[in-house]
């Protein structure tokens, strides 16, 4: 707090009240004019301004004024005689908080500095929930973008859900194109041994693609959990931007000189097809995979090597899709391949093993979007150890088999009695403000999984059949009782009986109050 005043007697007793009275740790400065408050008010930085409206030179309205200009934020109180209250319009003006008439009793001006401490409590209160809603929100919305591009390139997606994305992520999708990049951390200076040092360098890589779109005037969205920088590239509606004119080669090259120039990497980039049906995305995502061969010559320190000697991504996309669908057969053929590959190849060993080693960190969190937990609980096994080609693919052979063996326990967890406990959770839970998380968690299941198993097992969402299981009670009660609507409300666990009169004309297409109104006339 900062008093300032002209009379010492006058800032003595405003002392004295605030260190006998006040609860709040408070420390006090103190100045006799309106230049001195200026000054102190910015190395000081008070919260509050006790500020005297008489005095000489500066005058409190003019210092007040000043003050506010470089701290917006700053509560001031006046303190004026009763002569002096004509000053009470600039002051509105200026944004006081309040103001204390001299002579004032003591229980006044405690009445006044709790008021204001109060409403300094609540805006920074308001302010860390704020600050604490975006933080949450930049998480979800990172969440669902990596979660979004998952789907886009490996699952394929619904419109409905790929519309439910966009606009989460507050986009007006026309039009979009598949994106890869693939680094290559042997190319950089500093020998990369962590999974945390190529996780910067990813993201590293991902600013300098996104500034480099949104220059050109597009939107990128990323997935930065796979072992490649998968993304899309998206034209907005009404943006003048024309993706099929688009010089793609140049964009990769470009991509490639600033990541080598900015962080001394090499890197290849590749696009796929333009597409605006969602069920386009996954052969888009295919193209700019196989496309990854076209682009290797970009590499500058690396000649084109021969078909032979790059990863064949398709067998990464066929084992993915033969692993969610719980095809062991496909499964292993698609290893017979990858094994003549592995075989014929010429590149060296240690080049086709990190391969192998980033090929199981796709499928891992592949099969982890389909268990309970979200979890994949397999591991690499000896394949990281191998010092031979036999003891490598035999490792990815156990692997692959005890992926196989986790989805298949998902598929009969499918038929497990965890959504009937899951129902009757709800039925015995619904008056409470019971959400999709609690549930979840009452059947050991992760939220995502458990929302899929949900509506697989019951054919509705979980917020569908909690509304059933609340408006089924709510009928009863308007049939049965004498309860009034915000009553009936919080019974079945609404706390707004605005949102329940509207849930309630929605599913029913009459208002609660008609509903009852209907059921007594039939009944006389």
């Amino acid at each position: 707090i900062l008093i300032v005043d002209d009379e010492q007697l006058e800032r003595n007793a405003l002392k004295v009240i605030i260190n006998k009275d006040i609860n709040s740790i408070v420390e006090i400065e103190e100045a006799v004019n309106g230049r001195e408050a200026i000054v102190k008010s910015r190395s000081f930085n008070p919260d509050i301004i006790f500020l005297d409206i008489k005095m000489p030179g500066i005058n409190g309205i003019d210092a007040a004024r000043t003050i506010r200009d470089s701290d917006s934020s700053v509560s001031i109180v006046f303190l004026t005689a009763y002569n002096q209250f004509e000053y009470a319009r600039e002051a509105i003006d200026i944004g006081v908080s309040n103001f204390i008439i001299k002579p004032s009793s003591d229980s006044h001006i405690l009445e006044v500095i709790n008021k204001v401490i109060t409403n300094i409590d609540n805006s920074r209160a308001e302010f860390i929930e704020k600050e604490d809603n975006e933080i949450r929100l930049n998480k979800a919305s990172g969440y669902l973008e990596n979660e979004f591009i998952y789907n886009l390139s490996v699952r394929g997606i619904s419109e409905e859900k790929f519309e439910s994305y966009l606009s989460f992520l507050e986009l007006d999708f026309f039009s979009a194109r598949a994106g890869i990049s693939k680094l290559n951390y042997s190319t950089y200076p500093v020998h990369i041994d962590s999974s945390y040092q190529k996780h910067v360098l990813r993201k590293k890589t991902v600013f300098i693609i996104q500034n480099i779109l949104t220059d050109i005037g597009l939107t990128t969205l990323f997935n930065m959990e796979l072992s490649n920088i998968y993304f899309l590239v998206i034209k907005l509606k009404g943006s003048s931007i024309n993706l099929d004119t688009l010089d793609i080669s140049r964009l990769s090259i470009a991509i490639s000189d600033e990541v080598k120039k900015t962080i001394n990497l090499e890197v290849i980039t590749s696009f796929g097809s333009i597409f605006k049906d969602p069920a386009e995305s996954i052969k888009s995502f295919s193209r700019a995979k196989n496309n990854l061969v076209g682009e290797a010559s970009l590499l500058s320190s690396v000649q084109q090597p021969s078909k032979a000697d790059i990863f064949p991504f398709n067998l990464e996309i066929e084992l993915e899709q033969g692993l969610l669908k719980g095809s062991r057969k496909e499964v292993l053929e698609t290893y017979q391949h990858l094994c003549n590959w592995f075989n014929n190849s010429l590149l060296k060993y240690e080049n086709k093993k990190r391969s192998i080693i980033e090929l199981t960190t796709v499928l891992r969190h592949a099969v982890a979007y389909q268990q309970p937990d979200g979890i994949c609980t397999v591991d690499d096994g000896d394949i990281n150890e191998a010092m031979s080609a036999e003891v490598l693919l035999s490792g990815l052979n156990i692997f692959l088999n005890n992926l196989l063996e986790q989805t298949a326990s998902v598929k009969n967890m499918e038929n497990s009695p965890a959504i009937k406990s899951a129902c009757r959770f709800i039925e015995d839970n619904f008056k409470q403000d019971i959400t999709l998380e609690e549930s979840a968690t009452h059947c050991r299941l992760s939220s995502f999984y458990f929302s899929k198993l949900f509506k697989k097992s019951m054919g509705i969402t979980f917020i569908d059949y909690l509304t059933n299981c609340r408006l089924r009670e709510a009928k009863r009660l308007l049939e049965s009782s004498n309860l009034s609507m915000k009553e009936i409300s919080y019974e079945i666990g609404y706390s707004d009986p605005n949102y329940f009169t509207r849930v309630f004309k929605r599913i029913e297409s009459i208002s609660p109050t008609t509903y009852r109104s209907n059921k007594m006339l039939r009944s006389q």
